[in-house]
Order: C-alpha cells, then structure tokens, then sequence
C-alpha cells in the first residue's frame, strides 16, 4: 500500500480494508507532526500493559482498527503501540512473542497447519516471512523511542489505555490521567484518553465525563480477557454489526462477498486468539465469563457465515479448537528459545506500592507456562553445570531470580507457573521471595492472608518453604486453587506488603 493512500474506516465502508493494509498504514503513520517543538498532529495510541502478552496486543490492533471507524475521531488516526521498551519489531519480537507471531499469521492465512515457530522461507533480501510481516506492520515502544530523543521538552502524545488501567510513572504534578511508561518516561508523557480493562480500577483514569469524548471508559473485573470488552464495546457502538444486522440495513450490499470478507474473518480470528488462550478455550475454571463466551459465539458467527476463503483450509469447515491448540502450542513451546532472564520478563508486571510508612516498595511477578522445576534445569543449563539436584540447583536458579529483581529495582520478586502435569491436570505453582530482612514477618502474614483462598500447600520438590538461607525469605508452595492467576494474587500481595 502506498504510504500516502488514504484509508477509508468510516463505518458506511462495507469493503473495509483487511488487517495488514490498515497496520501497515498505521505503521508509516505513527509518527506525530512536530514543528518548532511543538506537536501540531499526533494519533492516539492504543496502547497495552507491560507484560505485552497476547491479550495485550490483540486488544490494542482490534480497538485501533475499530475505533478508526469511528467518525467522532474521523481526524485522529488511531495506532496500535506494543509495550516492549527494548523489543524493536522485527526478528527479536518474532523470538519473545511466538504465539503472536502464530495469531497474526493464521489470522491472514487460510492454511490451518501454519505454525510461525517453523522455518519459513526467506525473500529475495534474506528476511523471513514472519519477520517481514512484523517488522512492517507492527509498532513498539522501542520503534518510538528514538523518534522521541533529541526533543527540547517532552512529547505530549493522546493515548488509550487497554488491559490495564495505571500507567506506572505519573507527572510530577500529579496531573490526572497523565503519566508515562518503562522507555518513554523521561521523553513522552500521555494523557489518557480512554481505557478498556478487565482488572480492578486503581482510580487512575478520569471518569468519563473527565475524558475526551469519543472514547470509553470500561473497567470491569471479571472477563478472563480485555479482548471480550473490546469486542462487546465495539458491538455495542455499531462498529461491527452481526451478519443480519448488516444484510438488513444494506440488502442491496451484502457484507458476505469476496471482497468484504476477509477484513472480518482476519478480525475476528485475531481476536479469538487472545480470547481462547486467556480463557483455555473457554474451559478454564473461574475465568469465563458470558462477556467472553457471547464474543466467542460472535466471533465464530461471523467466520463461519463468511464467504471468505480464509474461512476453511480444504479439509473441512474452520476449526476453533485446532485453531487454538496451534497457538498454545506457538505460546508453550516458545520458552525452549529463550534465556532465564528472557523467561522471567516475558510475561512480567509490577507495582509500586507506598507503605503505611511511607516508604516506596515495587512487587514483581513473573508468569512462566512452565514448571519450576522447568526453569531451575533451564538456569542449570546455561551455566554448564552438571546434573546437579535439590538445592545446589535451586541456587543456580535464584541467582538469576536475584539478579532479575536486582535490574528492575524489586523489593519482592514472585514468580507464578501455570501448566498442564504429567497426567494433564492444570497446576499452578507460587514463589515469593521478600528481597529484605524485614520482609520475614511480612511474608508470614502473605502466607496466613491468602492461603486459603489460593489453596497453598507446601512445595515438596525442595525443602525451601520459609527458607532465611538467602536474604529476606522464600516461600514456594503447590497452589490448588488453580482458579486464582496474577489477576487476584497481585493484589493479595501488594496488601501484604505495604499494610
């Protein structure tokens, strides 16, 4: 697509442009217009939490896609913007994000063995498919970074927020709904203009009657994924009516053509992504919700009545559940390419939290689709150590965990694992390791606070429940409640530790 063409989202535009035409466009456009300084045109950017997960991403693309139909903001492009401050689009993204990688592929492909973790044939400049396909249509913190450096002032640039409702670095007044990310903190501060959330609100976006119109304020917790709201938000604006909807009021411009499409099933495959994977295919216990099931039962509605042929693969009718087991494979097996250090910060978040006195603490957690006991032979590796057992290897293991908390600055460091057994139960396992002496007594109260809702039984594999051998104290525990993932152990753990 050339770079100046003009694409047309209004929502009258039934033959609306497909996927890769509107990222690419997005892409060449994310730029804001400076002059003398000041910015004069900038879009708003869409932009997800810094774990950069599946449902981050997707969130940020469907909501950027859609709201550019939006004619209140007909003017103000919208730019989905990947949180990784150090993650450029490109081959390293393609390394760390595997199952996006997958989701993105299969979303434009109608082949249904296509697997983004395979080799692909490389193009005439030596680039992998894959990699082309990322590196032209997907934006990240680390592709805006150097477009800020070098400003007199700091960048005053729109944004929404999705998957999240709290930026970390607030403005030094204070100024509400203004703040700034890990990369971008000493060169941008956003003003929210929006937000959409599945987590409890933390009181940092304006109401809305504070912010700009044009765009929602939906925090709600509860939906296994952000993607659901989105995905009912949208529905709920007009922006993506159901097959009837739109045949009934343009029978003379039937949506289920060739040519209108594709965008759709490319949409609604992507979304189905992040969807299917937070929520096990809709089987996970405590997760699902009728806000997830009823946009899975949308989604698929509108794959199924589609003409387009991304819709079946010769073998048959589309298959949701063999769509979903290639990407939770792209999402598990991702983990064998990657470092200790790679794989704790892959799914990461933190908070900083004030004490009652006073005093500033930062609580990180790490999630990992592994065992522990996974990492600890994966920390033991990369050391060239022999097969060392029980806890020689854990050491080798929180050495790196130690080192890990050390560069982000963490007063306690978690790390949560979520698997499948060895005879296919789901299991979860929990570390928190207080980083300070006087964290002790503090992880007893954790302990005694959340044991019986998360289900907490000793970890068997090594004797290191309550462990004082290194600094502060480490607890790990079998967490039965396998129910409860970040979303509610976060903040079991930030009351602890600052109450």
């Amino acid at each position: 697509m050339p770079l100046d063409i003009n694409v047309n989202l209004s929502a009258s535009n039934i033959t609306s442009p497909g996927l890769l035409p509107f990222s690419r466009h997005a892409r060449s456009h994310f730029l804001p217009t400076i002059r003398n300084g000041i910015v004069t045109k900038s879009p708003i950017y869409v932009l997800g939490n810094q774990s950069a997960d599946l449902d981050s991403i997707i969130s940020a693309i469907l909501y950027s896609y859609f709201f550019s139909r939006n004619g209140e903001n007909e003017k103000r492009r919208y730019v989905p913007l990947v949180n990784l401050p150090d993650v450029p689009s490109g081959p390293k993204l393609r390394r760390l994000r595997p199952e996006f990688a997958c989701a993105l592929e299969l979303s434009i492909s109608s082949s249904s063995s296509t697997i983004s973790m395979q080799k692909k044939g490389k193009d005439k400049d030596g680039e992998d498919g894959i990699v082309k396909l990322l590196r032209e249509h997907i934006i990240t913190v680390s592709n805006l970074h150097p477009e800020a450096t070098g400003k007199n002032k700091k960048l005053e640039l729109d944004c929404v927020m999705v998957d999240w409702n709290n930026l970390p670095h607030k403005s030094p007044q204070r100024e509400e709904g203004k703040g700034s990310i890990e990369g971008l903190s000493d060169l941008v501060t956003f003003t929210v203009n929006g937000c959409i959330d599945h987590r409890p609100d933390e009181g940092f976006v304006p109401p809305l009657g504070r912010l700009p119109p044009g765009n929602p304020r939906v925090i709600i917790s509860g939906p296994g994924s952000c993607t659901s709201l989105i995905v009912r938000e949208i529905r709920e604006r007009g922006l993506w009516p159901s097959s009837s909807a739109v045949n009934e009021k343009r029978p003379e411009q039937q949506i289920n053509n060739e040519e209108g499409a594709d965008w759709e099933v490319q949409l609604a495959k992507l979304a189905l992504a992040s969807i299917l994977i937070d929520t096990t295919n809709l089987t996970a216990e405590g997760k699902v919700t009728d806000v997830d099931r009823d946009a899975v039962s949308f989604l698929t509605e509108r794959i199924s009545s589609s003409s387009s042929s991304l819709t079946s693969t010769g073998d048959g009718e589309w298959d949701r559940t063999a769509y979903f087991e290639q990407i939770q494979y792209a999402k598990t097996h991702s983990l064998d390419w990657l470092t200790t250090n790679e794989i704790l910060g892959r799914d990461y978040k933190d908070w900083t939290e004030s004490a009652l006195s006073g005093e500033k603490r930062v609580i990180g957690i790490a999630s990992v689709v592994r065992p522990l006991n996974w990492i600890i032979g994966k920390a033991r590796d990369e050391d060239g150590e022999s097969a060392n057992t029980g806890n020689d290897e854990l050491k080798l293991f929180l050495n790196k965990l130690k080192k890990f908390a050390a560069e982000r600055c963490l007063d306690v460091v978690s790390v949560m694992t979520a698997f499948n057994g060895e005879a296919g139960q789901f299991t979860r396992e929990l570390l928190v390791w207080g980083l300070k002496d006087d964290h002790n007594d503090t992880l007893e109260k954790f302990s005694e606070m959340a044991k019986e809702q998360l289900g907490l039984q000793k970890w068997n594999n090594f004797p290191v429940e309550g462990s004082h051998e290194h600094t502060g104290g480490l607890c790990i525990w079998q967490q039965e409640n396998v129910s409860q993932s970040r979303k509610q152990v976060a903040p079991l753990l930030r009351e602890a530790f600052t109450s």
